[in-house]
């Protein structure tokens, strides 16, 4: 038992290293980060330009469960986002800048402060004001933009939340919202 323990071991190890020496990177998973703007930002910082990760593996990772959306929308807006995103995650959808975009902004807030009305909610997209009636309280919620050095436009994005444990994505959500 030994033996084949150790055996095993070794080839885990060298395949590690194999990967590695290649220049690969295996992705951290959502579960990995905190629910915090330091958790947030080292999971986000996986999809650079010019990380070495596997962006659409770190991707998967982010994918809402059912159960995620509930925690974070009420129904009917929870359902309804669960199956308008299902179209985008069966895409294999990436998030991704430019190449030239090679840094991160961020902003990390409470939900309570969006459904607060609280200065945070001027920094997300307009949209949020049709849906924050549905947020649920006490969860970080991030919007972030991948921009060029010295620059604070770029290719900007919202809904990462951290529930049950993770980091989701839950963009858009005022795009479900009933007219």
């Amino acid at each position: 038992m030994t033996n084949l323990l150790s055996r095993r071991s070794t080839l885990h190890i060298a395949t590690g290293a194999i990967l590695l020496g290649a220049g690969f990177v295996r992705p951290a998973t959502a579960e990995t980060f905190p629910g915090t703007e330091a958790g947030a930002r080292a999971l986000l910082m996986q999809f650079l330009p010019n990380a070495k990760t596997d962006k659409a593996a770190v991707m998967r990772t982010l994918r809402p469960a059912a159960a995620d959306y509930r925690a974070v929308y009420q129904d009917p807006l929870a359902g309804r986002l669960e199956q308008e995103h299902r179209k985008i995650w069966d895409a294999g959808t990436v998030l991704a800048g430019k190449p030239e975009q090679t840094e991160l902004l961020l902003l990390v807030v409470r939900t309570d402060d969006l459904i607060d009305g609280k200065p945070a909610l001027a920094e997300f997209p307009g949209g949020y004001r049709k849906v924050v009636g549905d947020m649920k309280r006490g969860l970080p919620i991030a919007r972030f933009k991948f921009v060029q050095p010295g620059s604070t436009t770029g290719m900007a994005f919202d809904g990462l939340v951290h529930v049950n444990g993770r980091w989701v994505l839950i963009p858009k959500p005022w795009t479900a919202a009933a007219s």
